[in-house]
């Protein structure tokens, strides 16, 4: 047989063989401003182990929440990776409030995450970093611990859903509800089960109360129904999450997110509220993978390497104004596409 004729008999075999098209990397300058903001989180951690709303305050845990959220994207563990010990602490520390927790448990109290994103702001993150180090303990009972604490968790964010299907009453109704739904769906990933909440109110809620079908836009009551990149972030990433992407109505609403800035809705002058909303984006976007993926990250990350102060943390100017929060979540941002933790999957 001829060497033409051998490679042609070959070529379906090599196709079958042939890997996934693997994701878009992080790209070199993202991995350099993800890395510099690491190394200020890294200093900003307390001697406890925790976290404030900026270096050399008292430990709050969803600021010490978020900020191991962010090591854990940078492909620490608890026991392994070069910030392997930074986890660790801030684990520790945070098991220290939530042993026993049960159901009228209070974690924080009067924190300006809680003042922004809903009295159990606080809740929602620490839940959903719980979701992502289970299983990650070096003892069997820590894992023991961490799920059944995380099954009272459950159950209590899932008490907190309305009937319409979003979340409490905060200064931000969408990434409230969005906190909650992530970190229920994320809770149900790895086998923490819920009946009392339901992901398809969660989405009655966005494309009957919020969608505006003929434009794709997202609006908000609480908002007078204006345009704005947060509530646009929060509403896509729940109903790609919710594998309804290809749907005519979210991809105008993609469509729309396309052509907006993260720091457009205060002229320009973030706050915690932009991060978020900024992670959000990219994490709905990265599941899509079309031409508007490829945009919005490059967009994304040149925005934050423009915004980063000199020492590698961001800051909000409005709102949300802790520096840790801000940095974790950009951090977040810019490595997404590393895929290390569940949180950006469906």
């Amino acid at each position: 047989m001829s060497r033409p004729a051998i490679a042609a008999s070959f070529a379906p075999l090599l196709l079958l063989l042939a890997p996934a098209r693997l994701p878009d990397p992080v790209t070199a300058e993202a991995r350099d401003t993800a890395q510099k903001a690491i190394r200020w989180l890294l200093d900003a951690q307390n001697g406890d182990g925790s976290w404030g709303d900026n270096p050399g305050t008292a430990g709050q845990v969803g600021n010490t929440a978020i900020a191991v959220l962010a090591l854990l994207t940078h492909g620490n563990t608890t026991s392994r990776g070069p910030h392997c010990h930074a986890v660790r602490r801030g684990i520790d520390w945070i098991g220290k409030r939530t042993r026993n927790y049960g159901q009228s448990s209070q974690l924080d109290r009067a924190t300006l995450l809680q003042s922004k994103l809903g009295p159990n702001a606080d809740l929602y993150l620490v839940a959903l970093l719980y979701t992502q180090a289970a299983n990650l303990n070096l003892e069997a009972f820590e894992d023991q611990r961490m799920h059944d604490e995380l099954r009272a968790m459950v159950r209590r964010i899932a008490s907190l859903q309305k009937p319409n299907g979003e979340w409490e009453t905060s200064y931000e109704p969408m990434l409230t509800t969005i906190a909650a739904w992530q970190a229920l769906k994320q809770a149900h990933a790895i086998g923490v089960h819920t009946d009392q909440a339901s992901a398809d109110k969660v989405v009655r809620y966005l494309r009957e109360d919020c969608l505006e079908k003929a434009t794709g836009v997202f609006r908000e009551n609480n908002w007078g129904r204006a345009e704005r990149f947060v509530t646009q972030a929060g509403g896509i990433r729940v109903l790609i999450g919710e594998s309804l992407g290809k749907e005519p109505d979210v991809q105008r609403a993609i469509a729309v997110i396309d052509k907006m800035h993260f720091d457009q809705d205060v002229g320009g002058a973030t706050g915690g509220e932009e991060f978020l909303g900024a992670l959000y984006a990219t994490q709905a976007l990265l599941l899509e993978r079309d031409r508007v993926y490829a945009s919005w990250y490059e967009r994304i990350c040149k925005a934050l390497k423009k915004s980063q102060n000199r020492d590698g943390s961001w800051v909000g100017h409005h709102c949300i104004t802790g520096r840790v929060f801000c940095t974790a979540c950009a951090i977040m941002t810019l490595l997404t596409p590393d895929k290390l933790l569940p949180l950006v999957e469906r």
